[in-house]
């Protein structure tokens, strides 16, 4: 899935901005279909989550209409027309002039429909999203809302979801329509193999229908015509001496694509790519032949008024936070993030464990029509994000239960699918029951797993928590032989809390566990990584656990450190 752009073949406009908004609920006007008017509307900010933008939005998950009227030029009169969402969460339907254009269930991935037969040319045409973020039992994630939820006691949230973390709803990134030929570039995947000083590169183009025409691939240092005969074609060549793409080493090549029929140019499109090799080999990770040691976080895309709303200025912030630790990576959980952020973590060379949707599945979501949710996303999320050279593993799944007979076909299932779609990446699943409990570990090619040791085992124990923290993580590999990641430990902290000695809660308890159990684990010849949770505190359903925020963060909501960020900052910089 190629991302929007503009060029001489293609154009575009961002319908980022303010939308009218109607919040559906069960005491007003309810509705199948887009009405000629709501019943009432107000102005709404796209892309950002609805929750904070108005008080009696904060705990609405349901139905949100959103409405717009915008001009289509007369230029693009005979050209396609598409209209792409970056994430809708829950199941969106789009509307263009009353017409119904789009259908797609899953939050943080793209909706993107041809709405050429709905558009008016040269006027303002009325568009429709349906946002439905009904919380649902068998959806991926799968969460719920329950009418005795305040009733629950101890261990219970509002909502209950079965994640640690805010269900927004929303349109949550940008919008836009774009305009090019009736034959069109649809899709282009790249491969890269460096060996020994040459790499090999490969482009797959698929177009969206039958033509018989020259393919011009341009890139750096060369200019070179295949054919296309059909709806397919592929262009292979060898660079010597390329620039590879590492940590820290971002060199990225352009490459152009472009379908010249009887002398004019039908379509062109333009993307980065970079030249790299992943493999694991000797329970470690090796980039371009070399061994790589992760270091870094777990992030959220959460953040005050916009929720998981996409910022360019919090991106660029985040990322110089996490070069000032001395990291080199992150895991995108518990979802794909913004394709903006994975830009500009290949811009950045930094490394990316891309993470699926599919967290806090349970024994009752292993069926077989989750599953096939389960695997259209999954392809969803390669296509959309496989010409990424940050990314370098797809993880399928944040701690499921996957101790019942149905949960082996579930992830073997899943680990086929993902293989066949990429096969020039690792595959992992994020664990956090014992060893004994994972068994679909054996389809994966490395181990990530969840401990908490220290906080949620052995609470207020640092140093008598060690033993059992190191023997955890011991069985992992003694029953898998495989590398393992430390995926996420840490321990909440409450900015400016502070006790001597280091208490629970506070920010000396929290570095302090950091510190020993990062320092234990990176010991071992068998770990391959370790990513604290988490970079920054973030929004959560309410519970006594909860106080407001997971507070696990090494840096406030606001990216103001605590002193795990300065204890982390020197760590990972003695041991660069």
């Amino acid at each position: 899935m190629l991302y929007p752009q503009i060029n001489e073949c293609r154009e575009m406009m961002c319908l980022d901005g303010f939308w009218n908004f109607y919040a559906e609920r069960k005491d007003g006007v309810m509705y199948d279909n887009p009405p000629d008017r709501f019943d009432s509307l107000r102005t709404i900010a796209v892309p950002a989550s609805w929750n904070d933008q108005y008080e009696d939005l904060y705990d609405f998950f349901g139905k949100g209409w959103y409405e717009k009227n915008e001009y289509v030029p007369i230029s693009w009169s005979g050209k396609n027309v598409y209209i792409r969402l970056g994430s809708v969460s829950g199941t969106a339907k789009v509307w263009v002039n009353g017409s119904f254009a789009a259908e797609h269930t899953g939050t943080a991935l793209p909706i993107e429909a041809d709405i050429t037969n709905y558009v008016k040319f040269g006027e303002k045409n009325r568009i429709v999203v349906l946002a439905d973020n009904t919380l649902d039992p068998w959806g991926l994630p799968p969460a719920t809302l329950m009418d005795n939820e305040g009733r629950m006691g101890f261990s219970k949230s509002y909502p209950a979801v079965t994640y640690d973390f805010f269900p927004y709803g929303g349109i949550q990134r940008s919008v836009y329509l774009y305009a090019c030929a009736e034959t069109r570039i649809e899709d282009i995947t790249v491969v890269t193999s460096p060996e020994k000083g040459i790499a090999e590169v490969s482009f797959d183009i698929e177009l969206n229908r039958s033509i018989k025409a020259e393919l011009w691939v341009e890139t750096d240092d060369r200019k070179i015509l295949c054919t296309v005969d059909g709806k397919s074609a592929k262009c292979v060549f060898q660079t010597e001496n390329p620039r590879l793409w590492n940590v820290g080493e971002p060199n990225l090549y352009n490459a152009r694509f472009s379908i010249v029929k009887d002398g004019k140019t039908v379509d062109c499109y333009e993307l980065t790519y970079g030249i790299r090799k992943v493999e694991i080999q000797e329970n470690a990770i090796f980039i371009n032949g070399k061994k790589v040691f992760l270091k870094g976080v777990g992030k959220h895309e959460d953040f005050y008024i916009i929720g998981k709303g996409f910022s360019h200025a919090l991106t660029v912030k985040d990322f110089a936070l996490m070069k000032k630790l001395h990291a080199n990576s992150f895991r995108t959980s518990h979802y794909p993030y913004d394709e903006k952020i994975l830009d500009y973590a290949d811009r950045e060379g930094f490394l990316v464990i891309g993470e699926t949707p599919f967290v806090g599945l349970n024994h009752r979501n292993f069926t077989n029509d989750v599953l096939n949710k389960a695997l259209t996303v999954l392809e969803e999320m390669i296509s959309r994000d496989k010409n990424h050279p940050s990314v370098i593993m797809w993880s399928l799944a944040n701690e499921p239960c996957p101790d019942c007979t149905e949960a082996d076909g579930f992830f073997k299932t899943l680990a086929q699918a993902a293989r066949k779609l990429d096969g020039t990446r690792p595959i992992t699943y994020v664990a956090h029951m014992e060893a004994e409990d994972n068994e679909p570990i054996k389809y994966f090619d490395i181990i990530c797993v969840n401990k908490y040791y220290g906080w949620y085992l052995y609470p207020g124990q640092i140093d008598g928590s060690l033993k059992e923290f190191s023997d955890c993580l011991d069985s992992f590999y003694d029953k898998y032989k495989k590398g393992v990641i430390l995926t996420e430990f840490g321990a909440d902290a409450i900015a400016g809390m502070h006790t001597s000695p280091a208490q629970m809660f506070s920010e000396e308890y929290q570095a302090e566990m950091i510190e020993k159990q990062y320092r234990l684990f990176a010991s071992k010849t068998y770990a391959a990584g370790a990513h604290v949770w988490a970079f920054a505190d973030f929004k959560t359903a309410q519970s006594i656990s909860r106080i407001i925020f997971n507070r696990k963060g090494i840096f406030t909501r606001e990216r103001e450190p605590k002193m795990s960020a300065h204890m982390l900052e020197k760590l990972w910089n003695d041991n660069n």
